[in-house]
């Protein structure tokens, strides 16, 4: 506690003078008081005795008083002897016993000696009156005389108690005077005292503070002034000492001041320079919308209005000042409301560039607002960059018209090469399995070898077309959520041939506790098809594994798919070139294996698409291990909207057409076909039949294949090549016994003549009402449309054709088949409009559709396609076993 107090007064040294002054003289001021006080009391003691004294002589003088009454009237008594004067004797006796009452309490002796004075000269007195009443004069004036003399000691007496108290009174009187007159002296001599040290006290303490603050003063009198030299007080703990630290601290301050000050004279220069050295004009204007600064570059920008732009000018005025010299364009707004416009957007600046033209030029104007509530504005010169960017503009829309044309291009390419492709490959597939049939041994060999070309060139296409895409950034995700297991077998099944192609074994080593993943069901296939077929080139007799396994990290399920082969292995350096377009191992492995290097670069992108990473281990002549790993769930990042068998013109049962070279057969058919309300038309040979066909559009075609000129054959592959006659249903009446062959040129039934009337009514009303294995093929490629029919016949199938869109829609309204194969690519109505108006019509919204296309499918697409058709296969080396299958799997639906 001592501690803290004494710092308190060391640094509070004003108020402790000032307090201790005032303290030292109101301690002298109490003092003082005091010692008159006590004079004051005592002298009134003094005053009290001398008034007791005068009052005690007053009751002496009294008693005295009335003794006399009492000796006068007793005398009277003796002389006159009335009893007037004994009463008033008696009374004054009484009056005289009050008094020797009250002076019995200061001079009880004197009081005693009176009273007993008094008695005697009282019956003294008495005994004389009594001596005059009895005649006895002698006796009464003996009596008379020693009552004079009682009266005499009487008044001694009282003569003695007087002066006595007169002299008491006298001196206590003195007494008191002569005290009043030493404290009167005493009181003025401590005011002067008191007066002298309060006086010396106060010049002490007011010199102690005055002469400090008055150097203080000084001080801040120089440093206002500028004075740096000023000689500043002693600094300390108090509160002078501190002022002279402020002092020390404010010169400080001012010399840092003076720096910064010259600092920011150097910066303002500097940004002055640099403002008057940029390219683009530079304003500031105060928050009152004046001018304050600008470079020369505003000043050549608005030279227009050059004269007026002095700091203090308003905007308004430099507005105003444009609008009458016409150097501004207005937009049609009246000139007050564009002013208007122009201040609420200099007041209320977004922060975005303006682009204007003004003065012949593109102006850029950018403004901000200042702290203090200015504006600063840049008026940049962006000639140069419009005419720029109206050229990118340019070179943009002619790279986008080229990115179109390269897209289109490449859809074409798809569709153009895989369709030709797609027959080579199947009809190579067909013949092989006809030789096999037939017993032609030689061919099959080199029915094999087309189909493994075609084969090879449609994966080499499917490759460069897929890395096209990717690259172009064209390429989609579309992912499924489905069963790893079934798609493993397919993939194990599917490449079997290529693994015991060169002696290789197959091993598949399964671990996964679900199995069940989401992501692109088609480019995880193609992964493993590529792995595993890169495994199977470059190992013979050995043993290749597909390892899957199932992990979970950081609460994420993975999928891990590993292709180990025992193979010719890769050296280090080798690795390091994989993964890269048309790059591999080395020249040895490509002039000794074949292949373009794309497929493991396919691999790659799918595998980072998918959200995974793919690798590779391997040592020379130790084997490969490629392995790529997926999450379990991906996150996908929505579809396209995508428009019946006719009827004649308007009769009820449909037109038939009859070939026939012999005329009894002709009249015998359309005499059954009419009774049953069908209209017939009628041709004697191939050619007026193709005419009539071609002319009234006939909804069915009853072919004789025997007849001169030309043959029935030839005029149905002509039908079936015609886009417009294609989807014509075409029965075959010879008496050749060929009907497999008669369906897989395209004939929907084959009748043996005679005909049964029976059997052909029956076939024209499975034509207008559908069969149970009735397929309608929609395409517009007539050597696909020939390749379905011929394997899709062999089946069992009876197929209906269409050559585009529309045609099939005419005859769907006409019969509903049982299945309908479509291809997407067409002209005049493609195969999502035929899609589309199938789902909307309510007779044909349950018809299975198969997709069957060579169009690289975007995933909105892709997505639509599986909700809106039972399934889609893609035409190419697995086309024709994936339609037939696919076929099977929808009639196993329906029953």
């Amino acid at each position: 506690m001592q501690k803290p107090f004494k710092r308190w007064f060391s640094q509070n040294t004003i108020p402790v003078r000032i307090g201790s002054l005032s303290a030292v003289l109101l301690a002298a001021l109490i003092l003082s008081t005091g010692i008159m006080a006590y004079d004051l009391l005592r002298n009134q003691d003094r005053i009290y005795d001398a008034n007791e004294g005068f009052h005690r002589l007053e009751v002496a003088g009294a008693a005295d008083r009335h003794f006399g009454e009492m000796r006068y009237w007793m005398t009277d008594l003796a002389v006159s002897q009335l009893t007037l004067s004994e009463r008033r004797a008696n009374e004054a006796r009484a009056r005289l016993e009050e008094s020797l009452e009250a002076l019995s309490v200061f001079g009880p002796d004197a009081a005693s000696m009176v009273r007993a004075q008094t008695d005697e000269y009282y019956e003294t007195s008495l005994r004389a009156v009594d001596a005059y009443t009895d005649g006895n004069r002698v006796l009464g004036n003996t009596l008379l005389a020693q009552a004079r003399l009682a009266s005499d000691a009487v008044d001694a007496t009282f003569t003695e108690l007087v002066d006595d108290l007169s002299a008491k009174a006298d001196q206590t009187s003195q007494e008191a005077t002569k005290a009043a007159r030493s404290a009167l002296y005493r009181a003025i001599i401590a005011c002067l005292v008191i007066v002298i040290a309060g006086v010396f006290l106060t010049w002490r303490a007011l010199r102690s503070i005055l002469v400090p603050m008055h150097s203080i003063s000084s001080a801040i009198t120089g440093l206002i002034s500028g004075n740096r030299d000023v000689e500043l007080p002693p600094e300390g703990e108090d509160e002078l000492g501190q002022m002279s630290q402020a002092l020390r601290a404010l010169r400080d301050s001012q010399d840092r001041r003076r720096i910064l000050e010259e600092e920011a004279r150097a910066q303002r220069s500097t940004i002055l320079t640099a403002i008057e050295t940029i390219p683009d004009g530079f304003a500031l204007f105060d928050d009152s919308d004046r001018l304050v600064l600008v470079n020369t570059r505003f000043r050549s920008i608005f030279a227009h209005v050059q004269e007026i732009l002095e700091p203090g000018t308003p905007l308004v005025d430099i507005l105003r000042l444009q609008i009458e010299r016409g150097s501004v364009d207005l937009a049609g707004n009246p000139p007050d409301e564009w002013i208007a416009d122009r201040v609420h957007q200099h007041q209320n600046p977004s922060g975005k560039g303006q682009e204007v033209f003004m003065g012949g030029a593109w102006i850029q104007v950018s403004k901000r607002k200042t702290p203090d509530g200015g504006t600063v504005s840049v008026y940049s010169d962006i000639t140069d960059l419009k005419q720029k960017q109206t050229q990118l503009e340019e070179a943009n829309s002619q790279a986008i018209a080229a990115s179109s044309a390269k897209s289109q291009f490449l859809a074409s390419m798809s569709h153009e090469l895989r369709t030709p492709l797609n027959a080579i490959i199947g009809y190579s597939e067909m013949l092989s399995e006809d030789a096999a049939e037939l017993g032609f041994d030689t061919a099959i060999e080199d029915l094999e070898k087309i189909m493994a070309s075609g084969r090879h060139l449609l994966s080499l296409i499917n490759d460069v077309l897929d890395l096209s895409k990717i690259e172009a950034g064209k390429m989609e995700i579309y992912t499924e959520t489905f069963d790893l297991h079934p798609l493993l077998d397919e993939v194990a099944a599917t490449v079997a041939p290529l693994i015991t192609k060169n002696g290789n074994e197959l091993v598949l080593n399964v671990d996964m506790p679900t199995g069940t993943i989401e992501t692109d069901k088609t480019k995880l296939r193609q992964n493993l098809f590529n792995l595993l077929s890169n495994a199977a080139k470059f190992t013979k007799n050995g043993r290749i594994a597909l390892n899957v396994t199932e992990t979970v990290r950081h609460q994420e399920t993975f999928f891990k798919f590993a292709v180990v082969d025992d193979g010719i292995g890769m050296t280090a350096d080798q690795s390091q070139k994989l993964f890269q377009a048309f790059v591999q191992a080395d020249q040895s492995t490509t002039r000794n294996f074949g292949g373009t290097g794309l497929g493991l670069a396919i691999a790659q992108q799918f595998t980072r698409m998918m959200g995974g990473e793919i690798s590779v281990e391997s040592a020379d002549g130790k084997g490969s291990t490629f392995w790529f790993e997926i999450p379990a769930r991906f996150h996908p990042v929505t579809a396209p909207s995508p428009g019946g068998l006719h009827s004649g013109d308007g009769h009820a049962m449909g037109r038939i057409l009859i070939v026939d070279d012999e005329e009894n057969a002709r009249s015998a058919a359309s005499a059954i076909v009419r009774s049953e309300g069908y209209e017939v038309l009628m041709a004697a040979n191939a050619e007026s039949g193709l005419h009539m066909a071609r002319t009234h559009q006939p909804d069915a075609i009853v072919l004789d294949v025997i007849m001169p000129e030309r043959d029935g054959w030839s005029m149905l592959k002509e039908l079936k090549a015609d886009p417009l006659l294609c989807e014509t249903p075409v029965i075959l009446a010879t008496i050749v016994a060929d009907r497999d062959m008669g369906l897989a040129f395209g004939a929907v039934e084959h009748l043996t003549k005679p005909i049964d009337p029976a059997k052909l009514i029956a076939t024209l009303d499975a034509i207008a009402s559908g069969q149970e294995k009735d397929v309608l093929i929609v395409d517009d490629d007539a050597a696909t449309r020939n390749l379905f029919r011929r394997s899709l016949t062999r089946e069992g199938w009876t197929v209906r054709e269409a050559s585009d869109g529309k045609r099939a829609l005419s005859l769907l309204e006409h019969s509903k088949p049982t299945l309908m194969v479509l291809d997407i690519m067409m002209p005049n109505v493609d195969g999502f409009d035929v899609l589309k108006s199938i789902r909307s019509n309510e007779r044909l919204a349950d018809l299975p559709v198969i997709v069957v296309t060579s169009k690289d499918l975007s995933r909105d697409e892709l997505s639509w396609l599986k909700t809106h058709a039972g399934e889609v296969i893609r035409k190419g080396d697995t086309g024709r076993s994936d339609l037939l299958a696919a076929l099977k799997r929808q009639l196993n639906q329906l029953h």
